[in-house]
């Protein structure tokens, strides 16, 4: 398949017509690096269209592929894969976030969220977000957790959509060798807008004193710090801090809920 002279890939697809327009069976299409299975269709009548489609998306480095079709690649993964069981008005070529109504169950394996400079920011930004952005605004100094960007073990999470609005049905959870995040609440594409709770988890270690991390309660965050110091290697600790994210989806406000520690 070319546009143009840009090859895409191959694709293959059956195609037959019946009794509410067409299906479109036995889907495999491996386009720029994409592969995508399953089977959908399109129905109803001229000017009043819908398509579905089930099946999943599938894939190797997810930097590659965003790059390949026109993002900027905030993402990296060793491999990932999306489970899609949803429907759209009008033709298949026309889907959309804002437009889609279903289910997506992601997972991702083994990579970084970066934040992409120079030539790139020509490219448009995927992504919910920014997970640098956030380490500044949370005022953290985790310097010794990004590098490069913020490495990832596994990251997944199951969204549940109507219309454009996502629920996340599972949190979107990232599991990383230094940190997790989960945020759990709602994204309206349609709106332009997110209302979700983000729960952060660190470990507390020399460069990252827990009495830094603990943004708003000084107190508590003392005494965990003393403690720590007292008690040392004998606790495994980690702190968590909950935060409410609010507002445009690629710049939301985010404030600081509460704290709380947990330990072996």
């Amino acid at each position: 398949m070319y546009r143009g002279d840009d090859l895409f890939g191959s694709a293959s697809v059956k195609l037959r017509p019946n009794a509410r327009g067409v299906s479109l069976d036995d889907i495999d299409l491996n386009l720029k690096g994409l592969h995508i299975d399953g089977s959908g269709g399109w129905e109803g009548v001229p000017g009043s269209t819908n398509s579905w489609y089930k099946g999943r998306l599938d894939g190797k480095d997810l930097g590659n592929v965003l790059k390949a079709w026109g993002f900027a690649p905030t993402v990296t993964s060793r491999d990932f894969r999306m489970d899609v069981d949803g429907r759209w008005p009008g033709s298949p070529a026309w889907v959309n976030l804002k437009r889609f109504s279903g289910s997506l169950d992601a997972s991702l394996r083994t990579g970084q969220f970066v934040e992409v400079e120079g030539s790139a920011q020509a490219l448009r930004v995927f992504g919910l977000l920014n997970f640098n952005s956030i380490g500044r605004r949370l005022r953290l100094d985790f310097s010794d957790l990004f590098g490069e960007g913020l490495a990832y073990d596994r990251v997944k999470g199951l969204l549940v959509a109507s219309e454009g609005v996502y629920v996340t049905r599972e949190p979107i959870a990232v599991t990383g060798p230094s940190s997790n995040f989960e945020l759990d609440g709602t994204l309206d594409f349609v709106r332009d807008r997110i209302d979700a709770n983000l729960q952060v988890t660190l470990p507390v270690t020399n460069n990252l004193p827990l009495a830094a991390l603990i943004v708003g309660a000084p107190a508590v965050g003392g005494a965990l710090f003393l403690v720590d110091r007292l008690i040392g290697d004998r606790v495994a600790r980690f702190a968590s801090v909950h935060y409410r994210v609010e507002g445009p989806v690629k710049e939301p406000k985010i404030t600081f809920v509460k704290p709380f520690d947990k330990s072996r």
